[in-house]
């Protein structure tokens, strides 16, 4: 199975999955407004301490979001300080690493939204057989500048689709073992015109000596 090399996987993609929480309503007509600082201080304290997942956490979630939209051949591991994912290919056409790029990227910004500790996201795509067949690479600060609204989710693909990169099958490849059949044929067949031509030789001989 082999992939075309894909430059730009991101035209006329649009954000898929990523939300936005809405900002909850501030205290009513009947209810206290002259709360301290110092409480205001702890409570988002408390709040961000409870809500924080792990890493670990964050990465299950990540897995399992990308078995239930289709990947098989999952495995999430984390890097010295980044994220390894493999994955196994889901079709042939440059539609289908497409896809995986987008799904991907809405997972991994997910995962940062949700406050995983990564550089970057190396995904590696597996063909039947469990050889690489080829890979891309998501940068956090990428994912960071789109959450920040200072980078475009099309943009956002396009930068990560530049990075991609495709392995040829080695049934794709020449085989050297053909080319020096090839050339032995051409050898013997060589010989065989020189052993006819000899054969002509000893026949004008013959008819010459008797």
């Amino acid at each position: 199975m082999k992939r075309r090399t894909l430059l730009t996987a991101a035209a006329g993609v649009v954000v898929a999955g990523c939300s936005t929480e809405t900002p909850s309503a501030g205290p009513g007509e009947d209810e206290t407004e002259n709360r301290s600082a110092s409480d205001e201080q702890g409570d988002t304290e408390s709040d961000s301490g409870d809500d924080q997942p792990s890493d670990d956490a964050v990465l299950e979630a990540f897995e399992t979001g990308l078995e239930d939209r289709g990947f098989e051949g999952v495995s999430v591991d984390e890097t010295d300080d980044g994220v390894q994912l493999g994955y196994d290919a889901t079709g042939t056409s440059d539609d289908d690493v497409a896809t995986e790029i987008e799904l991907i990227t809405d997972g991994y910004t997910s995962a940062i939204e949700l406050g995983l500790s990564s550089t970057s996201l190396d995904a590696i795509a597996s063909d039947p057989d469990g050889d690489l067949l080829d890979y891309f690479t998501i940068e956090t600060e990428w994912i960071e500048a789109y959450l920040a609204d200072s980078l475009e989710w099309r943009e956002l693909l396009t930068r990560i689709a530049q990075t991609f990169e495709s392995e040829a099958p080695a049934e794709d490849a020449d085989d050297p073992a053909d080319d020096e059949e090839a050339e032995s044929d051409g050898e013997d067949g060589d010989e065989d015109e020189d052993d006819e031509i000899d054969d002509g030789d000893d026949e004008d001989d013959e008819q010459s000596s008797g």
